[in-house]
C-alpha cells in the first residue's frame, strides 16, 4: 500500500479513536452517576418495600445497565481501533 494511503487512513483511524475515548470519557461518568442512584433507589427501596420505590430502582437500575452495554461496546471499538492503528503504523515502518 502507498505511503500516502496508509497516512490517510491512519489519520482517519486516529480521529476516529480519539472521539470514541470522547464518547467512553463521557458514558463512564454517566454510567458512574446512574449506578450511584441506582445503588441509593435499591438501599431506599430495602427500607421502604413499596412497588413504587421497587419500580424506581427497576427502572434506573435497567437504564444502567444499558450504559455499561454501551460502555463496554466503546472499549471494544477503541481497542480495534488501537490493533488498526499499530497495523498501520507497522505498514509505515516496514514500506519504504
Amino acid at each position: 500500500m502507498r505511503q500516502a494511503v496508509v497516512r490517510r487512513k491512519l489519520a482517519e483511524t486516529q480521529d476516529r479513536l480519539v472521539q470514541t475515548r470522547h464518547e467512553l470519557a463521557v458514558l463512564t461518568e454517566q454510567y458512574a452517576a446512574l449506578d450511584e442512584a441506582a445503588e441509593e433507589l435499591r438501599l431506599r427501596n430495602l427500607v421502604s418495600e413499596t412497588p413504587l420505590s421497587a419500580a424506581e430502582y427497576g427502572d434506573v437500575r435497567r437504564a444502567a445497565d444499558v450504559l455499561d452495554r454501551a460502555r463496554q461496546a466503546l472499549e471494544d471499538a477503541t481497542r480495534e481501533l488501537e490493533a488498526a492503528r499499530a497495523g498501520l503504523l507497522e505498514r509505515m515502518e516496514v514500506e519504504p
